[in-house]
């Protein structure tokens, strides 16, 4: 298994950032997510994704700490709760998020979602901005903007957005939101990069589940690849970061274990037309949950 090879893009701040990384939302406290987070480490995983909403970020530190790797190899990233907007609140979520985790800086703080219903993301942003000015964060950037807010923060920041995470995977491949993000400079991140459930398609089409797809094994036969990895190195190579979930020490390995092969642009442009434009999560535009 290839593991040194693993990407690390340059964000528009110069901070450099793993490619590939372990997302840990529904990771259980205890054994779970020390076999999870052991096994990441082990594989050559060094981003980590949180969010304080996931309500395991002292599980998540605590099994960092147990794999004795030193925290200047690791790029840690969580996220700010949506009932927390506002800019003294953000500021003491950010430091119970530290606490939380035992860390005395992190890699990457994001908004989780805008929530354009109380519209105090912008307030959120300058929090964030103090933050990073502080040092105590090493890149700022947001969770599932669309344009408008995307706009509305770069009409008003000191400090531009490093990263963008969003539901994106073949079935959502948001190509229009992603350039946009790439246009300015902006690293597009997948959550649910594996499609997650089945997804509901339009009028009486069942629905359907991205990794049973019949054109991913076709491609995957020809690479001597699984269905997730093809869809795992179309996202690196459509310039996406991905941090793909799982609980299992072999999927884990399996998962990162992409960097011995390229798609070829044929290939790229058959999975590129996979999209239906069909998302399994919440709509950012609707949004506004106060969690």
């Amino acid at each position: 298994m290839n593991t040194l090879g693993v990407s690390w893009v340059t964000l528009n701040n110069g901070v450099k950032m793993p490619q590939f990384g372990l997302g840990v939302v529904f990771l259980e406290p205890g054994e779970m997510m020390r076999t999870a987070v052991g096994a990441a480490v082990d594989a050559g995983y060094r981003l980590f994704d949180n969010a304080a909403f996931y309500g395991n970020e002292a599980a998540v530190g605590d099994a960092l700490r147990s794999t004795g790797i030193d925290r200047k190899e690791l790029f840690i990233s969580t996220k700010l709760r949506n009932s927390q907007h506002r800019y003294e609140e953000a500021l003491k979520a950010f430091d119970l998020s530290m606490k939380t985790l035992g860390v005395d800086y992190l890699d990457l703080y994001l908004i989780h979602w805008p929530c354009p219903e109380y519209d105090l993301y912008r307030e959120a942003w300058r929090a964030l901005e103090h933050l990073y000015a502080a040092g105590y964060v090493r890149a700022i950037g947001v969770s599932n903007f669309h344009v408008p807010q995307l706009e509305a923060i770069l009409s008003m920041c000191e400090v531009r957005p490093v990263v963008n995470q969003l539901e994106c995977n073949p079935y959502l491949s948001i190509a229009p939101l992603r350039q946009y993000c790439q246009d300015h400079e902006i690293w597009p991140e997948a959550w649910f990069p594996l499609g997650g459930p089945a997804v509901k398609l339009k009028g009486d089409a069942p629905d359907k589940v991205l990794l049973d797809d019949p054109l991913l094994a076709a491609v995957g036969e020809k690479y001597e690849k699984t269905p997730a990895q093809i869809v795992l190195r179309w996202e690196i190579q459509s310039g996406i970061i991905t941090i793909p979930k799982s609980a299992r020490p072999e999927r884990i390995r399996q998962n990162i274990d992409i960097f011995d092969f390229e798609l070829s642009p044929e290939d790229m442009a058959a999975i590129d037309g996979l999209n239906y434009d069909r998302r399994v999560g919440p709509d950012p535009e609707t949004c506004n949950d106060q969690f």
